[in-house]
């Protein structure tokens, strides 16, 4: 709910998903949530000077630096005099393997639930 129903969300719109896709393509985009990404939910990766490696949505740029927003409920801010190169990433922020662990009825009360999602118009 935190990162697909938000006014800046950080993944699709739910509403309205299972009539939109089939139960097998739903599933894998969930078991595999970086294979087909729409670039709007695509992270961006910047190198910096100390060699790491920040990756996520960019929430705020300004001529100070970047704030990355990482997670549902986490920011990194980056500083300008700190970004070495920034380069579109093919990821998602959705982790892997969400579905690991869960039971067949699991399962299936998820898809229930995703079923009792309402188009949103997003």
């Amino acid at each position: 709910q935190t990162c697909h129903s938000t006014a800046n969300a950080l993944g699709p719109d739910l509403g309205g998903v299972a009539t939109r896709m089939s139960t097998i393509d739903l599933f894998k985009s969930i078991v595999f949530p970086n294979r087909d990404v729409a670039p709007s939910y695509r992270t961006t990766v910047f190198q910096t000077r100390d060699g790491q490696a920040v990756a996520g949505i960019v929430a705020y740029e300004s001529a100070e630096g970047v704030i990355l927003q990482t997670g549902a409920a986490t920011t990194v801010r980056v500083a300008e005099s700190e970004i070495v190169s920034r380069q579109m990433g093919s990821r998602s922020l959705m982790p892997a393997g969400l579905l690991a662990g869960l039971k067949p009825q699991d399962l299936a009360d998820l898809y229930g639930y995703l079923k009792t999602l309402a188009k949103t118009g997003r």
